[in-house]
């Protein structure tokens, strides 16, 4: 699943490519730059920038005089990309093109969306690891072919409201179930024990289904507001919703039943609709890829700075959040017949009143 680009209101974009001694444009990063470039400037790529309010856009290449410092720009700013796009082209004196191979695994366990364009003549030196993607081809290497060749999967990449495919579609991610090396250990690690400790008992068929078939209609999972909240405020914040619609939440304490080894099963649910902010996701906020973030931006001042940390933060947070919900929907699959998926929504806290109204009414 990819995270909503937009909502640090920034548009980041990193081109890669092959590097060497040799100024060869069919193997240059320049050309893919120019075309990226022209492509944003034009009215149907500038009303979508206007459209999710975007202030700022970027497209860079690494910059550095030595390999070490090429490395490390490549680094931090793979922290800040909303998407890269890889030209895959080979150097005459590199063919193996084993660095950018090595940065496009890296874009992959990270779970950066990518592009990747390719000369016509080359697309049948691609390794096998990397045919899973979709190649875009240009017979010459001009900003204009490029143009021509990027235009529909940039805006179908940037267009979050008509979005067709999933740029996140490389083998390991798919091995994952949909998921980022970078993020098993933290996004599906919380997922899998909420999951297993809270979520499948209320929709596992012959569990607590059966014994309380009447208070158990729907399973709602409220996304948290931030990873900087907390379970009880946004509880609090959840229970006040509600109430403006006219909706009680009210808590139920099940006792242990025979199929399940747990023990009490505790939830808070308005009319058999049950309602969960789920406490467990919440030290997400101790993520490897967050403390990285925020540790090497400590140091930031002023205030456009400070909020464009804040936003980019804001973005890094939804796309674990978004990813613990789809470890979520791979347990359910995992589980097959033994639990009922039809059971299970997904909301946010502003979003739970009219779910629940639907399912009331449903």
């Amino acid at each position: 699943m990819e995270s909503n680009w937009a909502l640090d209101r920034r548009l980041d974009i990193l081109i890669l490519g092959p590097m060497g001694a040799d100024d060869t444009p069919e193997a240059s990063t320049l050309p893919v730059q120019q075309a990226i470039q022209s492509l944003l400037a034009e009215d149907a790529f500038v009303e979508l920038m206007d459209r999710y309010g975007i202030v700022e856009t970027n497209v860079r290449v690494p910059v550095g005089e030595t390999p070490g410092e090429i490395v490390e720009n490549i680094l931090r700013l793979l922290d800040e990309v909303d998407l890269v796009v890889f030209n895959l082209t080979p150097k005459p004196e590199s063919p193996d093109r084993a660095n950018v191979f090595y940065e496009l695994g890296l874009v992959h366990a990270l779970g950066i969306p990518a592009l990747l364009v390719i000369q016509e003549d080359a697309a049948r030196s691609v390794p096998f690891y990397a045919r899973s993607a979709m190649l875009y081809t240009a017979a010459v290497f001009t900003p204009e072919a490029l143009a021509d060749a990027l235009r529909l999967p940039l805006r179908n990449f940037l267009d979050l409201d008509n979005r067709e495919g999933n740029l996140l579609n490389d083998r390991v991610t798919q091995f994952y179930g949909g998921l980022p090396v970078v993020d098993i250990s933290a996004a599906v690690g919380l997922a899998t024990g909420y999951y297993d400790n809270f979520l499948s008992r209320l929709i596992t068929e012959g569990g607590f289904l059966a014994q309380y078939p009447n208070l158990i209609r729907a399973v709602v999972y409220v996304r948290p507001s931030s990873l900087e909240s907390t379970y009880e405020a946004d509880r609090q914040r959840l229970r006040l919703a509600l109430e403006a619609e006219g909706l009680a939440l009210e808590t139920a304490k099940l006792e242990p039943i025979p199929q399940d080894s747990k023990g009490y099963l505790w939830f808070d649910h308005v009319q058999g609709v049950v309602l969960d902010v789920p406490r467990t996701i919440y030290p997400l906020r101790r993520s490897p890829r967050l403390f990285s973030f925020m540790e090497r931006f400590r140091g930031v001042t002023g205030a456009n700075a400070r909020r464009a940390l804040i936003q980019r933060q804001a973005q890094i947070e939804s796309a674990l959040l978004e990813r613990v919900e789809v470890a979520l929907d791979y347990q359910v699959r995992r589980d097959g017949p033994r639990v009922r998926p039809t059971l299970l929504r997904y909301t946010t806290i502003e979003g739970a009143p009219a779910l629940v109204q639907r399912l009331l009414a449903g």
